[in-house]
């Protein structure tokens, strides 16, 4: 999708910096039906646009007489061809009468043969942008006196800018058949047109040249700005005038507007176009284009703009009520503004914060929450002791936009036991660390907290509680979806916690280190050029538990992936099915008895034996015997024979050679052209790529060309 350029687009004239995204499928080659059941084949052979076509408005264009030696034949393809540009609905075409009388008042004979200059002269006169023309090349049998039946026909039809004098496109179609008539009538004429135009004007669309002056814009009924959307309404067309309607927009009126969104079909409703994922209380700017079944568009009408929705009032006040073993209640005035969904919540031990996020409440009417801190039992929190906590609430919309704080306010909570003594932890386990203490003599201990830092230093984590005031063990391995980590040092402290889930000061700290994982595998050797394989071999693990080494492989050095486990004391391993010519990267890790895995050496790369590379030198001659082929031999030691390939519509193998020369002596037609490549098949019966492609033409007979 192109952007454009509004500013440029409505006040610096038309340059149409847009490019929509469409739909566009491929239309075959047109056919017309000849007289008498005769077929006549016609193809667009040639569609040429010029590289700014899609930045010129050709507000009128003119059509001139198409130029034949037939002056019948002239005037069919003349009306044929303006009926069907006009059905395009392209452009605004001038009366071809309006440019007969022109050409009747210059008397113009284009006695100096350029044809383009006089284009460009009559499209002044005629105040047109673009000016059609076109030349008609009837191939007969015998002369036109003769009214010999033609055998094919070539029209060459080109638009030219009369601003500039420069080619806007050219279409050439070319047309065929058993034996076409003097001259093609009405009706052959309307259904070659019809075609070529097709083919023309997808190329346009293709190019992003699809703006039209012959379509109306669509016209707006409303538009609305929401929180982070807009809605713009329209009254529907017709579906014979617009397919489809798609909005575009710009944060600046005079900046560059493009599409977020993919078109919206007509279905004769109103036509509700959305833009989202805007920015809050913002202005933005918009225009509407519709689109034709063709993918043709209007040219956009001058932008309007529209503001999204802000962000929620604030609560004007907010209550908190303390003296409270561990927890702190907040009441507040529920918001009255029916786009308020619920209520943030943030606390600071500090008047001033910084304030930390401690709730999300998605009800507007709720009006109280506890803070119980991190984690509560039963009707007690885990807020500090003895400290003052300091709290502001915000208001938030449906999509999650907040208000400015409310008032600070504060709560002082109240209250702890004594922690744990004799704490030790346990070195050298796999993938763990027992804990051990005494426990405290406080009957109203109900168990201990279980703290863990990954340094030694604040914060500790709180990572398990035990129950029971006995309890003097525990074994850390880890949340559920974080293990322990190899060979690294854990830290701990308990805390003791009462039947009030108030928690002691922290125990003192110990510390203890997890078993280490095996050691990277070393040596690691791997074999190339192999056909569709790779060996592998690499040095034995010197950890004595190691059970079994694992293979992973890539594509890329950054993705590998496991393919195999291969048992100790194994040390090596061979990968097959790869594909030809290819690079792959391994990586080996090493498993002790306890399944810890080890790390992973930087990966080694492998490549497998690559297909035969292009037959260089390919050249061609006819001689009396046929088409001689000759090129270089291939620089592969293992090269068993080459294909010989002759390209058509599909490609065909014509025969096959040890040697460096191929006669191609099949029954040849004057007037064809051959088309052929070499490749080369090695010992593995590997297929190697295509050479270039060489073609040569079979002259006419001599006496065909007199004909």
């Amino acid at each position: 999708m192109h952007p454009i350029n509004f500013h440029r687009l409505l006040w610096l004239q038309p340059a149409l910096l847009f490019f929509v995204f469409l739909f566009c499928t491929f239309q075959g080659s047109p056919t017309a039906a000849a007289e008498q059941g005769k077929t006549v084949s016609c193809s667009t052979t040639d569609v040429t646009l010029a590289t700014a076509l899609r930045t010129i408005l050709f507000n009128q264009v003119a059509v001139l007489p198409f130029q034949a030696d037939d002056p019948s034949l002239a005037a069919t393809l003349t009306e044929s061809f303006y009926t069907a540009l006009a059905k395009t609905k392209k452009y605004k075409l001038l009366p071809l009468s309006a440019v007969a009388d022109q050409l009747k008042k210059q008397k113009e004979q284009h006695k100096d043969n350029n044809l383009q200059q006089h284009a460009v002269e009559l499209g002044r006169t005629l105040r047109a942008r673009g000016v059609i023309h076109a030349v008609v090349l009837p191939h007969r049998k015998g002369s036109l006196k003769q009214r010999k039946p033609l055998t094919s026909l070539t029209i060459n039809i080109q638009m030219t800018d009369a601003r500039t004098g420069k080619r806007a496109w050219y279409l050439r179609v070319a047309c065929k058949g058993a034996q076409l008539t003097r001259q093609l009538n009405k009706t052959q004429a309307d259904k070659i047109m019809d075609n070529c135009l097709q083919e023309l004007m997808q190329a346009m669309i293709t190019e992003g040249d699809i703006f039209s002056p012959m379509l109306p814009a669509p016209t707006v009924i409303s538009t609305r700005g929401e929180l982070r959307k807009v809605r713009v309404i329209l009254q529907p067309d017709p579906p014979y005038t617009f397919a489809a309607y798609q909005l575009l927009s710009a944060e600046d009126p005079k900046g560059v507007f493009a599409s977020h969104a993919a078109p919206v079909k007509n279905d004769q409703g109103p036509i509700i176009l959305e833009d989202t994922g805007l920015k809050d209380g913002k202005n933005y700017s918009y225009t509407v284009i519709g689109l034709t079944e063709s993918g043709l568009a209007n040219i956009p009408a001058p932008p309007f703009s529209v503001t999204t929705s802000g962000a929620p009032k604030p609560l004007d006040a907010l209550q908190a009520s303390g003296n409270n073993l561990r927890y702190i209640k907040l009441l507040w005035a529920p918001s009255q503004d029916p786009n308020v969904t619920g209520y943030t919540i943030y606390r600071s031990t500090m008047p001033d914060g910084p304030f930390i996020k401690i709730a999300d409440i998605n009800e507007r009417k709720q009006q109280n929450y506890t803070d119980y801190g991190s984690g509560r039992h039963n009707n007690y929190g885990s807020l500090a002791d003895d400290t003052t906590y300091y709290y502001t609430i915000r208001t938030k919309n449906r999509i999650e936009i907040e208000s400015k704080d409310s008032p600070v306010v504060s709560a002082r909570t109240k209250g702890a036991p004594l922690p744990p003594t004799e704490v030790q932890a346990i070195e050298n386990q796999p993938g763990k660390i027992p804990l051990f203490w005494s426990p405290g003599e406080d009957p109203d201990i109900k168990g201990y907290a279980v703290l863990r830092s990954d340094n030694g230093q604040e914060p500790f984590q709180q990572i398990d509680f035990v129950r029971g005031r006995e309890t003097q063990e525990y074994t850390d391995t880890g949340s559920w979806n974080t293990s322990l980590k190899n060979n690294c040092t854990y830290f701990y402290r308990l805390q003791s916690v009462n039947v009030l889930d108030i928690s002691s000061a922290d125990s003192e700290t110990v510390s203890a280190t997890t078993k280490p994982a095996p050691g990277t595998v070393r040596g690691i050797r791997t074999s190339h050029n192999l056909y569709r394989k790779v060996n592998l071999q690499w040095q034995a693990n010197p950890e004595n538990d190691i059970t079994a080494y694992e293979i992973f492989r890539g594509e890329t050095g950054d993705d590998l992936r496991k393919i195999a486990t291969v048992p100790a004391p194994a040390t090596s391993y061979q990968d097959s099915g790869l594909r030809d010519g290819s690079t792959y990267w391994y990586q080996v890790r090493a498993i002790d008895n306890d399944q810890l895995k080890g790390a992973f050496f930087s990966p080694v790369t492998a490549t497998t034996k690559p297909r035969p590379t292009a037959p260089a030198g390919l050249s061609i001659k006819l001689d009396a015997q046929g088409i001689m082929l000759q090129w270089q031999k291939n620089r592969e030691k293992d090269i068993d024979h080459y294909e010989i390939l002759s390209m058509g519509f599909l490609s065909t193998k014509v025969g096959e050679t040890r040697a460096t020369s191929f006669l191609y002596s099949d029954q040849l037609e004057p007037g064809n052209a051959y088309r052929f490549q070499i490749r080369a098949i090695n010992e593995d019966g590997m297929i190697g790529n295509n050479s270039r492609p060489l073609s040569i033409r079979i002259p006419m007979p001599a006496a065909a060309k007199n004909d």
